[in-house]
């Protein structure tokens, strides 16, 4: 694992954790990793809020809907500071009480991270819990395989099955040969259909086929490239738009993003059939563009080119008609005219709008990481509903809480949360 996986899986702990009783004394072994992947929850919250006026209304509102430990609070903007991440940090009787923030993007942010978890020399089990963690985002895996999968220490692989089913970060579903588990951020909306596909191709072709189109988001498959997958598509378990080829042809790009808002597979799903819009077409544009196809870089350069508000459109070219038709027909784009005198190309351009916009972010997220990493905190989210009536549930909690607290009235949260950010005073 690198950096980044290691910040980002860090917080992936602490957003399943957070069901689990935190006076629990098994979670002891991962002080650690809650601590890094509390400091990158709460990183997620304050981004682009400048200046924290008030911290203890900041503490309240990470304890009561971020399950931000209130003893651990200090220390963890602490190691924000030590991070580089906010600064300024002013104190009185020992209590953190304004700051300001310069939290990154998530790249850097997560490398950062990482970085800081390896410096606190986390214990055995919290190395091996991360790895399972990345790797059931891979691929799901035959629960009997799980020790020699991941080269776990034999003695540890009780304890770390038991923290993630416990905390959500594991689920299993039955199959004749035994029980599979894999991650739940996988997007799956009929798991039992794992258990059909391991019945009919087995649990070793279900890791090595997963595991490459998680390898390659918009991944061509074909009945006999990737059978499974051609077959999971065909169950509707994993989404493959397909594109126009040369000579004809339909050709199904697969992609199982690793997904932490569940609203994209809901209420939210068409933003994210356009993100996998872009990704097929890119990817066909890759494969099949003939002596223009594109690099991995040339695939990103198409995106920030469409989000140039200066531009925001591909020069003409004789493919793009064919390559890009899916994305037009997602109104995505339009085919302009061509833009040279007598020209009888199109130019593909941008149709601007909000979720336009955030289809294209989510592609880019997907091919550059495989996974939605801007939504493992939808920091916008948090902040809109933690202004309203409303309690925040982060996608890893499960339905009903293991433990109640006491909360605020809707009107004193709403004074907690200005306060916080320095537009009410206490």
């Amino acid at each position: 694992m690198d950096h980044f996986d290691e910040g980002l899986r860090c917080q992936d702990v602490h957003s399943g954790v957070r069901n689990v009783d935190p006076n629990s004394p098994v979670l002891q072994p991962l002080v650690d990793t809650r601590i890094v992947g509390m400091a990158a929850t709460v990183a997620g919250l304050i981004r682009g809020n400048d200046v924290i006026k008030d911290a203890q209304a900041l503490m309240s509102i990470a304890a009561s809907q971020l399950d931000v430990d209130m003893l651990a609070f200090n220390e963890v903007v602490t190691l924000l500071g030590d991070a580089g991440f906010v600064s300024g940090i002013q104190r009185s009787g020992g209590k953190i009480q304004t700051f300001t923030e310069n939290v990154p993007y998530y790249d850097d942010l997560y490398t950062r991270l990482g970085e800081v978890w390896q410096d606190r020399n986390p214990t055995e089990l919290e190395k091996q819990l991360l790895v399972v963690v990345d790797g059931l985002s891979e691929a799901p895996v035959p629960l009997e395989e799980l020790e020699s999968t991941f080269a776990l220490d034999h003695a540890d692989v009780p304890l770390i099955v038991q923290l993630a089913m416990d905390s959500g970060l594991m689920q299993k579903v039955q199959a004749i040969d035994g029980d599979i588990v894999y991650s739940p951020f996988f997007g799956f909306e009929n798991p039992a259909l794992l258990g059909e596909l391991v019945n009919s191709h087995g649990g070793d072709q279900l890791a090595e086929e997963f595991a490459a189109v998680r390898a390659k988001q918009g991944l061509a498959i074909s009945p006999t490239t990737h059978p499974l997958l051609t077959d999971a598509v065909a169950k509707g378990l994993i989404m493959a738009p397909a594109v126009t080829v040369p000579g004809g042809g339909a050709q199904p790009f697969a992609a199982l993003p690793y997904i932490a808002d569940r609203k994209l597979l809901t209420a939210r799903k068409p933003v994210l059939d356009k993100a996998l819009a872009v990704i097929a077409c890119l990817r066909c544009a890759e494969s099949f563009g003939g002596y223009s196809s594109l690099d991995a870089a040339g695939l990103i350069n198409v995106i920030d080119k469409l989000l140039d508000p200066n531009r925001g459109f591909l020069a003409p070219h004789s493919g793009h008609k064919r390559q890009y038709e899916l994305m037009r027909n997602a109104r995505l784009i339009e085919f302009a005219p061509d833009t040279l005198p007598g020209g009888r190309w199109v130019t593909p351009r941008f149709i601007d709008t909000a979720d336009n916009r955030e289809a294209l972010k989510l592609a880019r997220e997907l091919l550059t990481h495989g996974e939605l990493v801007e939504h493992r905190v939808d920091d916008a989210l948090a902040r809109e509903t933690l202004a309203s009536d409303r309690s925040y549930v982060a996608p890893m909690q499960t339905v009903h809480r293991l433990r109640k607290s006491a909360q605020p009235s809707a009107k004193q949260f709403d004074k907690i949360f200005e306060a916080a950010m320095g537009t009410r005073s206490l």
